[in-house]
């Protein structure tokens, strides 16, 4: 196992503890690693519950909000397409067969 990963570990543990100062600096270790758009949200949470010192989440930020949504709309339209290429496989099996 390489150290990398071993900071992404180390940064869930802390966070689980609690202790989201050391969670965050290991999440901004493995930012600059392997990009920061990879843990925006990991800082985002430690931020959020170091500062309420609760751990309920009251509300995403807008880029986050409309990443979401983007998320839900490709997945429906895979969905679809993949319901779609299934069907027509099927078509032409049954094309097939009846040759």
């Amino acid at each position: 196992m390489s150290v990398e990963p071993l900071v992404i570990k180390r940064a869930m543990q802390a966070f689980r503890k609690g202790d989201y100062a050391t969670a965050k600096m290991f999440y901004q270790k493995a930012a600059k690693q392997y990009g920061a758009h990879l843990f925006k949200a990991n800082l985002y949470l430690c931020d959020k519950y170091a500062g309420s010192g609760s751990k309920q989440l009251t509300a995403m930020p807008e880029s986050m909000t409309g990443q979401a949504d983007q998320a839900q709309r490709q997945l429906q339209e895979t969905q679809q397409l993949l319901e779609h290429y299934y069907q027509r496989c099927q078509e032409l099996e049954y094309q097939r067969l009846e040759r």
